[in-house]
């Protein structure tokens, strides 16, 4: 049904193909939102399925990778590898792209005014850039504000893995389980590795989503719909993380009210659009089927889709409703597939839809 694909990270080599992990991740969960698109997934790795030779390895290098869903030969999901948390010998172990745990590009803001920014390339040219602002008070002048600066770099300018638990209990000799966990995400993650620090005037607040991200690293426009409310970006003189200001803008919806959605999909690419407001799915017998009556893939499920339900009980519609706010009908904002065959539909309102091939 679907094949787990990793790859080098993007910074490095977008091509470069490192193997196929589907029989490795059997608990392969992941979930795509209206907002945000490919979301963040996760899998955990045994001792029964790698050794632990294997596991240390991928633990040490896997930091970043790239990951890749496929059924077929369509992307059904896309992200990158972003936490690793090894179990071992009775100690957890812990790598991680966390802004706050990894950045290579730091500024810092003092009480008269803010260090140039410095980084290590190095560590950009493996993993992208990760940018962090340092707000202090007290006495800092320049030359303190800069040695705090380059201090902070040093310390958190690369993935390192840390200690997270368990170095007061257990005994590593009594042959404790060893695992990997492995949490991915989506790359609209990436967006906010960046700041946005000056303002702009009122325009199109789809000029504004696409405008915001081209600043990104890794995410590009892909289909950007005119989107005529007028807004201005504004970050009243505090920096701003990119995927923090288009989420708000994408939360504005239009000036005739309707709502809006975005996200970033295959390849990178970030679509912004109108919210669907016709029927997509069929939810009949714990199953959802297609216009044509056939069963989805789970897979192929998307989110910003509207299921009609067939076993709902008759009422009358809500005056002026909408096709989505009509009694048998739920929005759908978030999709997971849980490998090998569920999928969870999470409506605006309601309990969640699941079924399973």
């Amino acid at each position: 049904m679907y094949n787990l694909l990793l790859y080098e990270r993007v910074a490095v080599n977008t091509a470069s193909f490192r193997q196929n992990i589907t029989h490795l991740a059997h608990d392969w969960r992941r979930s795509i939102r209206a907002v945000g698109g490919f979301w963040t997934g996760d899998f955990t790795i045994s001792a029964q399925d790698m050794s632990r030779y294997w596991l240390i390895d991928f633990y040490n290098n896997a930091i970043g990778w790239r990951i890749v869903e496929k059924a077929g030969s369509k992307i059904t999901w896309e992200g990158e590898i972003v936490q690793l948390r090894l179990s071992l010998g009775g100690v957890t172990w812990l790598r991680s792209l966390d802004t706050e745990r990894w950045h290579n590009k730091v500024s810092v803001i003092y009480p008269a005014g803010q260090t140039a920014w410095s980084e290590d390339t190095d560590s950009s040219g493996l993993y992208g850039e990760s940018c962090y602002i340092d707000t202090v008070s007290g006495p800092y002048d320049a030359t303190a504000a800069a040695a705090r600066r380059d201090r902070r770099l040093i310390k958190y300018a690369f993935p390192r893995s840390w200690a997270s638990g368990g170095l007061s209990r257990g005994d590593p000799s009594t042959g404790e389980k060893v695992s990997l966990d492995v949490l991915c995400a989506g790359y609209v993650f990436s967006i906010n590795r960046r700041y946005r620090t000056t303002d702009t005037a009122a325009a199109n607040v789809s000029a504004q989503i696409s405008t915001l991200v081209g600043e990104s690293e890794f995410v590009s426009a892909g289909t950007i719909d005119t989107n005529t409310l007028q807004v201005p970006i504004s970050t009243e003189g505090i920096p701003t993380r990119l995927w923090d200001i288009v989420e708000e803008l994408i939360g504005m919806g239009d000036a005739a009210g309707a709502e809006w959605v975005g996200g970033v999909y295959a390849g990178r690419v970030f679509d912004y659009k109108a919210a669907a407001t016709t029927v997509t799915y069929y939810w009949r017998n714990h199953t959802l089927y297609d216009a044509a009556g056939n069963p989805v893939l789970p897979t192929h499920i998307k989110p910003d889709t509207i299921v009609e339900l067939a076993n709902a009980p008759r009422s009358q519609a809500v005056p002026g409703a909408t096709t989505k706010d009509q009694p048998n009908r739920v929005y759908i904002e978030q999709v997971e597939f849980v490998a090998p065959d569920i999928y969870i539909l999470t409506p605006r309102f309601g309990p969640a839809l699941e079924g399973r091939i």
